[in-house]
């Protein structure tokens, strides 16, 4: 990519400024960086029809220096449509460029508009490096007198939130995980750090296996035992600067992840386990889903229904209220407004108090000719054990709302959901109904001789799904623990499913 790409794309903009006739094919030299598919999108040509002008080449085995013909429609080629107040004569002013570096709170959209462009895919049009990364102190061409402005850009019909990038043969992925050789070998206070990194190290080396085994890419992978120590990692960084790679796994911890925020990294890594608010105020990607999108999902879930007329039917439908139950300050209060924002005073029913928990004896006094929509905003699982304790003492018709953070990370057993109607919504579960769940432990037991813990199976999927990102354009993916949704140019995870409990397991429901 680099230098030569940012000449060439001067040139090819210098190019289109002059009135040619239209060409059915254009010659193109390989440089690093260039893949099929995205000269495809650079020329407006399609894959298919690339391949098929170059019958010698096959996906992403491209070589550097080879010369490509690229088949380009007429009008992609040549822009027919000219503002008529710019006139094509040979003393028409020249267009003129200029380099922009790319500043903090610079966008795309914004630049857009500054620069007097006509909308954002004129934007990209001149600087096609920047749909697929994006970092302060990036080069960018800038139009510099009106006749770099006066061609309207070709339509493309694509998303402008595709992110693969523009990768050659070879990937390079950086790995930063706080294993600590020292500390591993003596079973020092440090291993079970380290237990944890090996297992994620194991997850993160089967993804790049299969992901090789049917393709001529090459994926270079290295990994950094960071100690989860500051200087290590301060280290670490500064020679990943050094030497660029398309993708940083890690570091796994907040502390050490900020330690990425404001460098050249931080477009690149992935934040893999850290649910710190912090976290989400970057520019990594986030693939922790953040409490607040579960909150959200239950809230567009929620639809209470009519009082049914029961006149002509033997099955009495009690109407319904939503019932919200939490402490009254922090994250929980936080939390139980959203959830009861915009609803009529008769649509809910909200129970909070402080710290001594007594609110909740308020809830073996409710009327039991209302059904209830149960959602507890406070985590700690003391405190949801006592919601339910008052709420069992007494028959009620409640099922109860609850997410992955609650009823997975919280040490509750099954024995707890048991007793109710209990629905979950999660970004990350295990089903080993899936036949890609079963699939992955095979190859990983015959890879590893053990059997893949938690861990593992984090470190494969993140992995993978990064890689599809990097390579395929991928924005959605269900992995075998792990879902993600990276949708609208977004960098925060916000895949959620709903399972419910039944027969002592959980449910896929949607």
């Amino acid at each position: 990519m680099g230098i030569k790409r940012k000449l060439f794309v001067t040139v090819l903009l210098a190019i289109a400024a002059m009135p040619l006739s239209a060409q059915s094919t254009v010659a193109h030299e390989i440089v690093k960086g260039n893949t099929i598919y995205s000269l495809a999108k650079e020329y407006g040509s399609t894959v298919e029809a690339i391949n098929e002008a170059n019958p010698n080449i096959g996906v992403r085995s491209l070589v550097i220096g080879e010369t490509l013909m690229i088949p380009i429609p007429k009008d992609t080629l040549v822009n027919q449509d000219v503002d008529s107040q710019v006139p094509n004569q040979s003393n028409t002013q020249a267009p003129e460029y200029e380099v922009y570096l790319v500043k903090r709170k610079d966008t795309p959209e914004s630049l857009t508009a500054s620069w007097g462009l006509p909308d954002v895919e004129a934007f990209f049009t001149l600087n096609p490096d920047a749909r697929i990364q994006w970092s302060k102190g990036m080069a960018l061409v800038k139009p510099a007198n009106a006749a770099a402005m006066a061609f309207k850009t070709p339509t493309n019909s694509k998303e402008t939130n595709d992110t693969t990038a523009s990768l050659g043969n070879d990937i390079h992925v950086a790995c930063i995980l706080p294993f600590f050789l020292d500390q591993y070998v003596n079973e020092g206070p440090g291993r079970k750090r380290s237990e944890l990194s090996f297992s994620y190290r194991q997850g993160v080396e089967l993804a790049i296996e299969e992901f090789t085994k049917d393709s001529s890419l090459v994926i270079d992978v290295q990994f950094f035992d960071s100690m989860n120590q500051r200087d290590t990692v301060q280290g670490i960084v500064q020679g990943l600067i050094t030497n660029q790679p398309d993708l940083v796994l890690g570091p796994m911890y907040s502390s050490r992840l900020m330690q990425l925020k404001g460098t050249p990294l931080e477009e690149l890594a992935v934040n893999l386990i850290s649910k710190q608010e912090s976290v989400r105020n970057t520019g990594l990607w986030n693939d922790v889903v953040s409490e607040d999108v579960f909150w959200s999902a239950i809230k567009s879930f929620h639809d209470l229904p009519k009082q049914q007329d029961t006149a002509n039917d033997s099955t009495v439908v009690l109407p319904r209220k939503l019932l919200v139950v939490g402490i009254n300050s922090g994250k929980s209060a936080k939390a139980s407004r959203y959830l009861i924002n915009d609803l009529e005073a008769e649509e809910y029913l909200l129970i909070e108090g402080d710290n001594s928990w007594i609110h909740n004896e308020q809830l073996a006094a409710l009327d039991s000719t209302i059904g209830y929509d149960l959602v507890i905003t406070e985590n700690d699982p003391a405190y949801i054990l006592d919601v339910l304790r008052n709420l069992r003492s007494v028959n009620l018709d409640y099922h109860w709302y609850t997410h992955e953070y609650q009823a997975l990370d919280n040490g509750l057993v099954s024995s707890v959901f048991a007793r109710e109607t209990v629905h979950m919504f999660n970004a990350n579960f295990t089903d080993y109904d899936r036949e890609e769940s079963t699939e992955f432990i095979r190859e990983f037991r015959n890879r590893f001789e053990r059997h893949p813990d938690r861990m593992a199976i984090e470190g494969y999927d993140n992995a993978k799904f990064h890689l599809l990102r990097l390579t395929q354009g991928t924005t959605s993916w269900r992995g075998v623990r792990k879902g993600f949704s990276f949708e609208n140019a977004s960098r925060e995870n916000s895949f959620v499913e709903m399972r419910s409990f039944k027969n002592l397991r959980w449910e896929l429901q949607q």
